[in-house]
């Protein structure tokens, strides 16, 4: 037994060294965000009225942690019209910025329920689309909270691609050969994490004016998928 936790000790350390040495030739890779995320996201709708909100102010946050998570650019929009509700928030960091566990550590799994809400249903890396473009696959949830129940849809994109909760468990030694296991040796990539919530389901918000603006922003933003032929 000690044997084989001085191996495991050893290939640690050793893929530690690898990757401060990696990390120290190779730079990161170049953004892909070009303007501000309040730029992008539509501000302004007919009939809709539209607020900014605080980071702080969303269910994923605190003042507490907000500082620690050091956003690059982040957004935080509300959408109402009658009796439709749609919150859009996304947090953005550039390329070597910060480690995608910890990008991903507040998910609505986690931030949603430690704030009061209960998770009535989960689905993982379902297919999502607007009406015209499909986009990576997202995690879905629905929360409830005093009577208020929300349909959320999220994704945490790291370098363009989405990332998968589903096989996600507790860290462990071995955390770092997974991760380059799963994502390669450059785990400095450019990162999002983009929540899409609403009272209403996606099918129905498809069908109101001005939802397609706020869907054809976030294809724009990196969400849309690549949907280009592969080389063989």
């Amino acid at each position: 037994m000690k044997k084989i936790i001085l191996i495991s000790g050893f290939l640690i350390l050793m893929t530690a060294l690898g990757l401060r040495a990696y990390f120290a030739f190779v730079p990161p890779p170049e953004p892909t965000l070009e303007r501000q995320l309040a730029e992008i996201v539509p501000d302004k709708l007919d009939n809709w009225e539209i607020k900014d909100m605080d980071m702080a102010e969303s269910p994923e946050m605190s003042a507490r942690i907000t500082d620690f998570l050091d956003f690059d650019d982040a957004l935080f929009r509300i959408f109402q019209k009658d009796d439709i509700f749609v919150g859009l928030y996304i947090a953005y960091w550039s390329p070597g910025k910060t480690s995608y566990r910890w990008a991903g550590a507040h998910t609505p799994d986690t931030c949603w329920v430690q704030n009061g809400w209960t998770r009535t249903d989960r689905e993982y890396s379902i297919p999502f689309e607007s009406k015209t473009t499909p986009f990576e696959p997202a995690e879905y949830g629905v929360f409830e909270k005093s009577g208020n129940s929300q349909k959320v849809y999220f994704w945490h994109l790291v370098g363009g691609s989405a990332f998968s909760y589903k096989q996600q468990g507790g860290h462990n030694i071995f955390a770092s050969l997974i991760d380059i296991k799963d994502h390669g040796l450059n785990l400095r990539q450019e990162q999002f994490f983009i929540r899409l919530s609403s009272n209403k389901s996606i099918e129905e918000l498809k069908q109101i004016q001005g939802v397609q603006q706020i869907l054809d922003s976030l294809a724009e933003i990196g969400l849309a998928a690549d949907t280009e032929p592969t080389s063989n």
